[in-house]
């Protein structure tokens, strides 16, 4: 094994990308590229403890056993140079195993394992398991159990929950001992005395953390790494869109105290660092698409910028890397130095989609307005798409509902009839959007009240805040918060119909109520002239019309209002989001023709972005259409999409340009996020033309990235027809 570092660029350049990784890192890198899938054999084991405790009746001890087993029989391994160890298992089944998988689901399903559910989209209270240590936690939850008096009617549920988690914990305990000892055995027999060394090392660490806090950077980052990976694998074969959290802050503390105490190796920490990112890919390869995400910067509770050392190392990380995971995420706020938004905004230009801008100060604000404190609310972090999560401290159950806004503006036409005036129309659309926010609400505490009874997570509830304080499971809502977060889905394929029906039928009589809905009825077939009216005279959202604007902010609006001020099923807030993940594809699929000249079947409109295929004036018009709306209150997620020559960031200037284009959305119009793509179109149908070159095109939808050459030839489409602005 060689001892090679990685290269650190410049300031202002960008790495070479993975040619400036370490040798073994690289090799990890194609090794992961390569073999990279789902533990789908992981329901064999789980099916087997659940046939073992058949006749357990606490479903939280049923899960306790099932994650224990599966911990203490997963298969593990070290790879030649993996200094960060602990492997996501992968499977590759033959017709046999594939037999042994569905068999193993039918009856797990039988058992009502598989119910409506949002379930991971958080980080772990990270801080706090480095600092306690897995004997620590374990002492509280046996404390927790012994504080409730023994004739009390809660002490049946603490001891079960104690108990339950007890057993989690110790298996999770053994998992890692299992590769203290792999470790120690690989060293026995290694010719290479520099990876002989490295083994005897993660060996010894790999037994501290088993137990005690960890005190170096390098401990801090295994137990980290192992903890994710553990609480990934109890509720599913992939990520689960569990992340790491905000590395920058919580990693911070150990490189410190190495530096200060002189066995800080720096090289090893890019390393280290690199291979975290390397081996959030370890989960599925590139064709299933979904989202792990870090997030850097923000602020720290007292109120300062929490920009560090770290956040500039993970932006140069993620640019040696470049691979489909995990999302970079910025926190971004007015007082982040520039230098590190202008490195950020640079970091674009190697064509990987990272990394996305989020507004800090929008979203502690809207928080505030629930009742989160600053110092929690600080450490919000997106779910893994825009949903809004809290690092530790959340259950935040996202995405759930997805509601169709552009069906319920359809029932809302209908309705409202032919002979309605303009008002009447607004009137109609206002009461089908509200009740449609509130049949979100109402199916939303619905699905929870089922998944409290069937999907206890008692290795999770170790490891966010209130869990063991309550001796509650956080399916049953012991979480210090617990959120609902329903998303409207097609807000702007709502706006844009109404602005067509106020231009041609209200404004100038081109036509009539009946004879719009005769033509969506068509399908616009046998109606081209009108159709050509809809797409090139009629005004759209996203050129700052003040009255589209005003119209925009009124459809959310009422979106928000249906849903803010309801309680969940666990108590906490009901977050009201327009986020539309993959499924303003789907619905648009189920959705017939619209106002706006979209056909039965396309897509709809994404999130708060104008359409796709609209006629834009350009970069400033766009974002500031969306200022109308106050986005402190879509913590449920918001995503805006926009797209940029691929050539504009080489320019001269060209980073500062697309700096200050951040800087006014998130600053000055106060958008939620900001996600960008900068690829052209020519390089778009490039890759439709020859997917097998473009495999590591990635662009942004949804609030995530996805290999481009993977979207259905429909969303492919839909990226390709957003408008490509200049900076």
């Amino acid at each position: 094994m060689t001892s090679d570092v990685a290269r650190r660029p410049e300031p202002g350049t960008l790495t070479n990308g993975p040619a400036d990784l370490t040798p073994a890192t690289r090799t990890l890198r194609d090794e992961v590229l390569a073999d990279a899938s789902p533990y789908y054999a992981r329901a064999i084991l789980v099916a087997e403890a659940f046939r073992e405790t058949e006749r357990e009746p606490w479903r939280q001890k049923r899960c306790a056993a099932a994650i224990a087993k599966l911990l203490q029989e997963c298969p593990i391994k070290i790879r030649s140079g993996e200094r960060l160890v602990g492997w996501h298992p992968s499977t590759h089944a033959d017709e046999t195993l594939q037999a042994e998988i569905r068999a193993a689901h039918e009856y797990l399903a039988s058992e009502q394992l598989y119910v409506p559910a949002s379930e991971g989209h958080m980080a772990l209270d990270y801080p706090r398991i480095l600092a306690e240590g897995l004997d620590g936690i374990l002492a509280r939850v046996r404390a927790t159990r012994d504080a409730v008096p023994p004739c009390s009617a809660g002490r049946p549920h603490a001891e079960v929950f104690a108990d339950a988690c007890e057993t989690s914990l110790r298996a999770f305990q053994a998992f890692i001992e299992r590769y203290a000892d792999l470790a120690r055995s690989l060293a026995e027999v290694e010719p290479d005395p520099v990876w002989r060394g490295e083994l005897a090392l993660i060996s010894e660490d790999c037994a501290h953390i088993a137990h005690h806090p960890a005190r170096t950077f390098r401990q801090a980052m295994q137990l980290m790494w192992f903890t994710f990976l553990a609480a990934a694998m109890e509720p599913g074969d992939t990520h689960h869109c569990f992340g790491p959290g905000r590395v920058d802050q919580y990693l911070l503390p150990y490189l410190e105290a190495d530096r200060a105490a002189g066995r800080l190796d720096e090289d090893m920490v890019d390393d280290l660092l690199d291979q975290l990112l390397i081996k959030c890919n370890e989960f599925h390869g590139q064709d299933l698409m979904s989202a792990l995400i870090v997030v850097i910067g923000g602020h720290t509770p007292d109120g300062e910028d929490a920009t560090n050392e770290l956040s500039y190392r993970v932006l140069e990380s993620s640019d040696r890397v470049r691979m489909y995971f995990p999302g970079i995420d910025i926190s971004w706020h007015r007082n982040m130095p520039e230098d590190f938004v202008r490195r950020a905004c640079q970091l674009l230009r190697n064509g990987k989609g990272q990394p996305s801008f989020f507004n800090d100060e929008a979203i502690i604000e809207g928080l505030a307005r629930h009742g989160v404190p600053y110092e929690h609310a600080v450490d919000h972090l997106p779910s893994t798409c825009t949903e809004t999560s809290i690092a530790g401290r959340c259950n935040p159950w996202v995405a759930w509902p997805y509601m169709n806004l552009a069906e319920s503006f359809l029932s809302a036409l209908a309705d409202a009839g032919d002979g309605a005036t303009w008002e009447q129309l607004l009137e109609a659309t206002d009461r089908h959007v509200a009740a449609t926010a509130r049949e979100a609400v109402r199916r939303g505490i619905a699905d929870q009240a089922v998944a409290a009874v069937n999907r206890p997570f008692p290795l999770l509830s170790c490891f966010i805040e209130g869990c063991i304080e309550s001796a509650t499971d956080i399916s049953h809502g012991g979480a210090t918060h617990n959120f609902l977060q329903p998303e409207g889905v097609g807000v702007v394929t709502v706006v844009d119909s109404l602005a067509v029906i106020k231009h041609l039928v209200f404004d100038e009589g081109r036509c009539t109520l009946a004879e719009l809905r005769q033509a969506l009825t068509d399908n616009w077939e046998g109606h081209e002239a009108l159709h050509r009216a809809v797409r090139l005279e009629a005004p759209s959202y996203g050129n700052d019309d003040p009255w589209i604007n005003e119209l925009f902010a009124r459809v959310a609006g009422v979106w928000c209002d249906g849903i803010e001020g309801q309680l969940n099923y666990y108590g906490g807030p009901v977050l009201p989001g327009f986020l539309g993940w993959t499924v303003w594809i789907h619905f648009g699929e189920q959705t017939g023709a619209t106002p706006d000249g979209r056909r039965a079947g396309e897509p709809l409109a994404n999130s708060m972005a104008p359409r796709s295929g609209a006629r834009l004036k350009g970069t400033p018009s766009m974002i500031l259409s969306a200022g109308g709306f106050d986005n402190t209150r879509g913590l449920g997620g918001t995503t805006y999409n926009v797209r940029f020559s691929g050539d504009d960031l080489a320019a001269e200037g060209g980073p500062d340009r697309l700096k200050a284009i951040v800087e006014t959305a998130l600053g000055t119009v106060g958008l939620y996020m900001l996600q960008i793509d900068m690829v052209n179109t020519e390089t778009l149908r490039a890759a439709q033309q020859s997917p097998d070159d473009y495999r590591d095109l990635f662009v942004r939808i949804g609030g995530y990235l996805v290999p481009f050459t993977y979207l259905p030839p429909h969303a492919q489409e839909d990226v390709i027809q957003r408008t490509e602005l200049g900076l």
